[in-house]
């Protein structure tokens, strides 16, 4: 049997309790070995949830293999290796019985190349995606219990601290705490979240990750309570809530950060306020030099209304400048004048010079048109009738290959 081995662990914790990508390896090749299967490759996840298929690359290079006939056997350590999800269990167990492949679990000694079982696959599949699901909800739990007791739960760190792997505490980096604080006064002084990033770019600092500092990461960092001590869990949720930190430092001054977010919240009532008719434009326009969208600014002066329109990301990634309404409707009316006309030409039939014949052989064709178009949406609707029967298996198989169109 050419054999696919397919292996998979998501957490550390599975590789010490004999788990690991070379363990499973090891027993799969003998177990292969002493059952005559013969090897064609090895398909290996390293670090990959078994929650769905879709992000992990050896499963679709598995399930093209099977496809093209590469392999016609599918052997695992473990049922949860290769999924924890019913649904996707059920898909891959009717993929490999449509293309002849046989599916064989080491642990569970599972052969699906009878029919008790692929029943006895789909029981323990039930089973595992119960398990997931109920740790799943343990796990949360337990964050959100230990976030209660003021313990900082997120092991990537945030801005400005480092994190203790096993001690769980947060020590001050102080190279990053510094520009926390300046992120602060930047903000209170005037500057935008975009003049702030732009500024953090043009110094080089670099973000928690490695990453490019935007607007949404200053955002983040100015709204964050931790910055005063407090711990958050569940952001933007009903069942959020605001905890003091039992071992973090604050960097902020409580003051000082209600204050930002205070200016935070007038500047996006500013930022949200609906505008007059007058600036039409700006829903349809995008910067042809970095592709961001326009937003708008308003100024009276003297009872007069000036519209500006600027890009987003001016002060930002873009350097293209503002421009007036006034100037934008004279180049769009240019524009428009510059379009040619439309050269229509009709033909006008005289009463008294019809042809009958002409217009008989025209209402024919049309008629024939419609039957045609009628008999084709007809087909479509069949065609998309019995794929739905066959998907939800309503119909036997060998009667859906017996329905003829019409």
């Amino acid at each position: 049997m050419h054999t696919a081995i397919y292996v998979r662990v998501s957490t550390e914790e599975q590789a010490r309790d004999g788990f690991s990508i070379h363990a499973q390896k090891d027993k799969l090749t003998k177990y292969a070995e002493i059952n005559d299967f013969e090897i064609i490759d090895y398909y290996i996840d390293d670090g990959i949830s078994g929650k769905n298929l879709n992000e992990r690359p050896e499963v679709t290079r598995l399930i093209e293999d099977v496809k093209k006939g590469k392999i016609n056997n599918v052997l695992v350590y473990k049922l949860d290796r290769l999924t924890r999800s019913v649904k996707d269990l059920i898909y891959l167990i009717e993929l490999f019985d449509k293309y002849g492949c046989t599916f064989n679990s080491q642990t569970e000694k599972i052969d699906t190349s009878n029919a008790v079982g692929r029943m006895f696959v789909k029981i323990i599949g039930i089973f595992a995606e119960f398990e997931r699901e109920n740790l799943a909800e343990r796990v949360t739990l337990g964050y959100e219990q230990k976030t209660r007791e003021g313990n900082y739960t997120n092991c990537n760190g945030v801005f400005g601290y480092d994190y203790v792997v096993g001690l769980g505490v947060l020590n001050i980096n102080q190279t990053e705490a510094y520009y926390v604080k300046k992120i602060y006064e930047w903000y209170l002084s005037g500057s935008s979240m975009l003049g702030i990033a732009k500024k953090l770019r043009e110094l080089n600092v670099s973000t928690k990750r490695g990453g490019r500092w935007n607007q949404s990461t200053i955002s983040s960092i100015l709204r964050n309570p931790l910055y005063i001590g407090h711990i958050r869990y569940g952001v933007n949720k009903k069942n959020g809530f605001e905890v003091i930190g039992k071992s973090v430092d604050p960097l902020i001054d409580e003051e000082i950060f209600y204050k930002v977010q205070e200016l935070i919240t007038k500047n996006n009532k500013f930022k949200s306020q609906k505008y007059s008719d007058d600036g039409y434009f700006v829903r349809t326009l995008k910067c042809g030099c970095c592709g961001s969208k326009y937003h708008i600014k308003q100024q009276f002066q003297k009872g007069k209304k000036y519209i500006t329109y600027i890009c987003n990301g001016h002060n930002s990634c873009c350097n293209l400048s503002s421009f007036s309404h006034n100037k934008l409707e004279r180049a769009f009316i240019k524009y428009l004048e510059n379009i040619k006309p439309f050269n229509f030409n009709p033909i006008i039939i005289d009463d008294n010079d019809m042809d009958i014949n002409l217009i008989s052989g025209m209402i024919v064709n049309l008629k024939n048109n419609f039957l045609e178009l009628n008999n084709r949406e007809r087909k479509l609707f069949i065609e998309r009738f019995i794929r739905e029967i066959v998907v939800n298996k309503v119909v036997d198989d060998v009667l859906v290959e017996k329905v003829e169109f019409i």
